[in-house]
């Protein structure tokens, strides 16, 4: 009763009393069953603008990405492979092209190219430039990728070697980051899951670091005639020297930065093995540093809609019983109007797939869309200027009555 007193003040406010509406034409037809729309299941979720802070080339086709690129697939067949397979198979190919050098440091603004051409003529370099180029690399392929550096718990003032470099990589398929390190060829995971770096520190913070599994490639294994098992062994020793601090490159507002994670080290600090280190930004939030890329959410905007007024005049209804037993007849139908934003770096366009068809690519960032009768499945993805696809957006609708 409450409810139907509300529904008649509601229309004397609007103008529309309920003796009005008493002779207002009504269809004499029963209504059939309410024909609901029901959301069983979604991945629609609002962008993070985390990937706005990364320090990414204007494109991956710049002149200096382009001609890594065409170097390395000259000698690699890098594109015939699927992510995540073709992230390892470019970690693979930069770990064995030169043997480790922690002392030789190339000039200021020397690309990864020349880098890789330097090795052809004998030299060798860092993990810092192990890190540059399968980051590089990547980048150009249409991966976003950064360079990761990892420190000591005595960063500020140890001794040599309190740093180290390596990579972590997006992988659209796997739908994280995830650890490489290209100095060993290495990747990590737990229980078959590829782990970003953190999640490694999170294991180890748990008393659970020995559960990590890290595999080196096979050709990096042959190289340094060893087993895949003394590898591991001699990494894990290695590695677990490095959860002091995390850093990773970034920007905001233009100005660039490196951004770091304290770990099992304490507070912050402004030197790095008692020398000079510039432009340091600290945060005590891995969300800072782990943020989703290359997703897409859908906006659903009815066509057609008529104000709720105008209904409630057209079917004479001054009661809620009214209301409900008369909503099959103008209940919501399920003929939209799909926009799409990205999250994604170097943004070409969408691609849109219905009850599992053939992906079709959208014209601008808009399309019609009617649901049919019972269940519909509709997955929209970004795909970069590299072609790279990104991370499958799936929603499963209903629109049927209830069982």
């Amino acid at each position: 009763m409450q409810r139907s007193a509300s529904l008649t003040v509601l229309l004397a406010l609007l103008g529309t009393a309920p003796v009005a509406l008493a002779g207002a034409p009504a269809s004499s037809a029963t209504p059939g069953p309410l024909q609901k729309i029901s959301i069983v299941e979604s991945s629609n979720l609002k962008l993070d603008d985390g990937y706005r802070t990364l320090r990414l080339p204007e494109s991956p086709d710049s002149p200096e990405l382009r001609q890594l690129r065409d170097h390395v697939l000259k000698q690699v067949d890098l594109l015939g492979r699927a992510d995540p397979e073709l992230i390892f198979a470019a970690l693979e190919w930069v770990s064995i092209q030169w043997d480790h050098d922690g002392l030789n440091q190339p000039p200021p603004g020397t690309s990864s190219f020349q880098i890789l051409q330097n090795v052809e003529q004998g030299q060798r370099y860092r993990c810092v430039e192990y890190g540059t180029v399968v980051s590089d690399l990547l980048l150009s392929l249409g991966y976003p990728s950064r360079r990761l550096g990892i420190k000591s718990v005595d960063a500020a003032y140890g001794g040599f070697g309190q740093g180290h470099v390596a990579s972590e990589v997006w992988s659209n398929t796997l739908d994280k980051w995830i650890f490489i390190d290209p100095q060993f060829s290495m990747a990590a995971t737990h229980e078959g899951r590829y782990l970003s770096f953190h999640e490694m520190y999170q294991l180890k913070r748990e008393g659970r670091f020995n559960e990590i599994r890290f595999t080196p490639s096979p050709r990096f294994v042959e190289r340094h005639k060893t087993t895949p098992e003394e590898l591991e062994k001699q990494y894990r020793a290695f590695i677990g020297h490095y959860f002091g601090y995390m850093e990773i490159p970034y920007q905001r507002e233009g100005k660039k930065a490196s951004l770091i994670l304290p770990l099992e080290g304490k507070g912050q600090f402004a030197t790095f093995q008692g020398l000079p280190i510039d432009g340091l930004l600290f945060t005590d939030d891995p969300r800072e540093l782990y943020f989703p890329l290359n997703h897409t959410q859908v906006l659903f905007t009815y066509n057609n809609a008529r104000p709720f007024i105008d209904v409630i005049r057209e079917h004479g209804i001054t009661t809620e019983q009214q209301f409900l037993s008369k909503r099959p007849r103008f209940a919501a139908r399920p003929d939209y109007t799909l926009t799409f934003q990205q999250g994604m770096p170097w943004f070409a366009h969408y691609e849109l797939r219905v009850d599992g068809g053939e992906w079709k690519r959208v014209p601008g960032d808009t399309v019609p869309l009617k649901l049919h009768a019972g269940l519909n499945t509709l997955e929209v993805r970004a795909v970069n200027r590299a072609g790279a696809a990104g991370p499958i957006n799936r929603m499963k609708l209903r629109y049927a009555a209830d069982p």
